[in-house]
């Protein structure tokens, strides 16, 4: 039932004069019956396209197309990952690093733990334990980290568990804190894609086809920061048809939820 049919047959009624006859009654109650009929259909006709609308793939909008654009221009833009023996709050750094809007690093030290000696937490962190015994202590490249961060602008995923680890790590060894600019790019990813909950960097790699090693270093998730970046600016959101991971793929990436950030 279009419209036009609809529009007739209600005009047509508007039209008619007053009833003079019972049978004239009763056929007006059936011409009455039938165009109520054919708006439910139409009414059922539009809230099934209204339906589908609201399902259609959100599009991002373009005010963040537009601010990551304008971020790549920053010539003092850092993306800051760091690695550390766990989450919990005791956990100790074991690895920063800084990469600028090209890829390349701008810092990277290896840190020796000191509460949790000889913890690599490698299957998460790629890095060895052996890699760590003649690694300084975090004392030892703060002062070279505050210089890094001087005047730098920081993207950093899941900015508050970084915040957290700094602040914690900076209070337990008696350091300066750290106090760097910027803001959380995971919170930018879930305002991009329209949703509530926050998206793991895997996940949003995987959407824009950047997938990440297992186990994916501080560099690899540094890239993949910045391989987000470029295609938000481009208002890419989805490059092919996402495939369920596979069960294995699953294991790890539940494992990952639970016990680490990113």
């Amino acid at each position: 039932m279009d419209f036009s049919t609809v529009e007739m047959h209600l005009q047509q009624e508007e039209q008619a004069g007053p009833v003079m006859t019972r049978a004239e009654l009763a056929q007006r109650h059936a011409t009455r019956a039938a165009l109520r009929a054919e708006l439910n259909a139409l009414h059922q006709s539009v809230n099934a396209f209204s339906s589908r609308y609201h399902h259609l793939t959100k599009l991002p909008e373009l005010r963040h197309v537009e601010w990551a654009n304008a971020l790549l221009q920053f010539p003092n833009l850092v993306f800051f990952v760091i690695d550390s023996t766990g989450v919990h709050d005791e956990s100790d750094i074991t690895r920063v690093y800084l990469t600028d809007a090209t890829g390349a690093p701008v810092f990277d030290r290896l840190i020796r733990p000191q509460r949790q000696r000889g913890h690599a937490n490698t299957f998460y962190t790629g890095i060895a334990d052996v890699q760590l015994h003649n690694a300084p202590v975090l004392a030892d490249i703060w002062s070279e980290l505050q210089s890094a961060l001087a005047g730098r602008y920081v993207l950093a995923y899941n900015w508050e568990f970084l915040a957290e680890r700094l602040q914690e790590n900076a209070g337990h060894y008696h350091l300066a804190p750290l106090y760097p600019v910027g803001e959380c790019l995971m919170n930018r990813a879930s305002n991009y894609y329209s949703t509530a909950t926050a998206l793991k960097l895997a996940e949003v790699c995987r959407r824009i086809g950047h997938h990440l090693p297992q186990p994916a270093t501080a560099p690899d998730r540094a890239s993949g920061q910045l391989a987000f970046l470029q295609a938000m600016a481009q208002g890419i959101t989805t490059v092919r048809a996402i495939q369920p991971p596979s069960s294995a793929e699953d294991d790890d990436l539940g494992e990952l939820d639970d016990e680490h950030p990113f």
